[in-house]
């Protein structure tokens, strides 16, 4: 049996990774994570606005929500 054997498997590419990686809850490569976390912060990062005036900025993540900013 090799080493590599019982390793896990990325989604996207196939490589494997560390067991380490695994048990922290990680279903990605180390470079295909980088991927999906550089999209997610572009995605949050057009998902933020000030809630009432002078306030602080806060997470907007639904259309729900940003109808009833203000309100």
């Amino acid at each position: 049996m090799k080493v590599t054997d019982s390793l896990p498997e990325c989604f996207d590419c196939g490589n494997s990774f560390s067991l380490e990686r695994k048990t922290l809850g990680y279903e990605y490569c180390i470079e295909c994570g980088d991927t999906y976390a550089k999209a997610e912060m572009i995605r949050k990062s057009k998902c933020v606005a000030p809630a009432f005036n002078k306030g602080a900025y806060q997470y907007i993540g639904t259309f729900a929500d940003a109808k009833q900013i203000g309100r």
